[in-house]
């Protein structure tokens, strides 16, 4: 399968974490918290850990403490249709392809519920005809562009699609929540909104440059799933993020590689480019340490994770679009993700 192109949408409004932090301490709700709870935020937010800025479906930064069921799943009714159908049109503009030659549209999402899913909106935007192949993929969290386009190599190989659109859509601040659970509340500060979007075929493109899938590692560790999940308090979702996480997603990372190292009985010497889902400045972090990198290994994860924050899932669909923008070098790029289970996905891509 070969990927010919990659896009990103966000919101147009965007805070910064002083904003942000301000606007807190503005908020009834702050003053609801425990003292260590409001010391905790006033660190994440006062202080470099890694994010400038986050864009987010909101008009004021107040919004997001209108912290009700209904108000936040209109948010997500409203904005994850439309970031997706963006990023998929710049896409689409990329690949030089119309929604018509678009076998299978396949969309993640882990921020919102709808029914019907996101397809139908979408394609429904795109004018995607209504009998191709239409699949709404949820519960993998952060991780799940990996296991998307791993889905649309399966509809290519099994000829059942030429073209496959798949899309990583969060809306975030349809997420927030606040109590005094420090997890709970470095999540409110870590998320942005956004979407990504690829296009895979069978056939390499034509005049640029070509990203060809090599091979797949997933796993699954279950006993596990409390270090990184949502659960459903009050009607809303609330993040569960635990102190585990930087190394669970640096040990899984690294498993993962290795493992893909061996399955091709390559060196990795030949690995030129790290595109790595950045949970955040931590992780980056005990990813370089536990994979024996260079700071610079992940520079362009960092530099988005300053620039929109953590956006989950299409978080590593930017940063495989801005390696390209950048002009990486040729030869392997890995990519690799991690999220709710706990599980952690990767990808060889061969770029040429």
């Amino acid at each position: 399968m070969f990927i010919h192109s990659v896009s990103h949408a966000v919101p147009k409004t965007y805070f910064s974490q002083a904003d942000c932090l301000h606007a807190f301490q503005q908020a009834s709700c702050f003053h609801q918290l425990e003292p260590s709870s409001q010391k905790l935020l006033k660190h994440v937010l006062g202080r470099d850990n890694g994010i400038e800025q986050r864009h987010l479906c909101l008009e004021r930064i107040e919004e997001a403490f209108e912290a009700k069921p209904d108000v936040l799943h209109q948010r997500f009714e409203e904005n994850a249709p439309k970031l997706a159908t963006q990023a998929a049109l710049m896409a689409l503009d990329k690949a030089k392809l119309l929604p018509k030659q678009i076998d299978a549209l396949l969309i993640s999402t882990c921020t919102g519920y709808l029914c019907p899913g996101l397809t139908s909106y979408v394609a429904d935007n795109l004018k995607i005809p209504a009998d191709h192949v239409l699949l709404d993929l949820v519960g993998h969290g952060c991780g799940a562009a990996v296991p998307n386009l791993r889905q649309a190599q399966a509809l290519i190989d099994s000829q059942q699609a030429k073209n496959v659109l798949s899309v990583c859509v969060e809306v975030c601040s349809a997420a927030f929540y606040l109590d005094d659970d420090p997890g709970v509340l470095i999540s409110a500060c870590l998320f942005g909104d956004a979407a990504g979007a690829a296009i895979s075929s069978a056939i390499p493109p034509k005049d640029q440059r070509s990203i060809k899938t090599v091979t797949w590692c997933s796993q699954l560790k279950a006993h596990q799933r409390d270090a990184l999940r949502f659960e459903q308090r009050k009607g809303m979702l609330r993040n569960i993020l635990s102190p585990e996480t930087p190394f669970l997603a640096a040990t899984s990372a690294h498993e993962d590689f290795q493992k893909a190292l061996m399955k091709e009985k390559m060196d990795p010497s030949l690995v030129t480019a790290f595109v790595t889902h950045a949970g955040g400045r931590r992780v980056l972090d005990a990813i370089t340490q536990s994979m024996n990198l260079l700071p610079s290994d992940l520079t362009i994860s960092r530099q988005l994770l300053a620039q929109y924050g953590n956006t989950s899932s299409p978080f590593v669909l930017m940063a495989l679009e801005e390696h390209l923008k950048q002009g990486s070098p040729a030869g392997f790029w890995w990519m690799n993700t991690f999220g709710a289970g706990f599980s952690s996905h990767g990808l060889m891509l061969e770029v040429t």
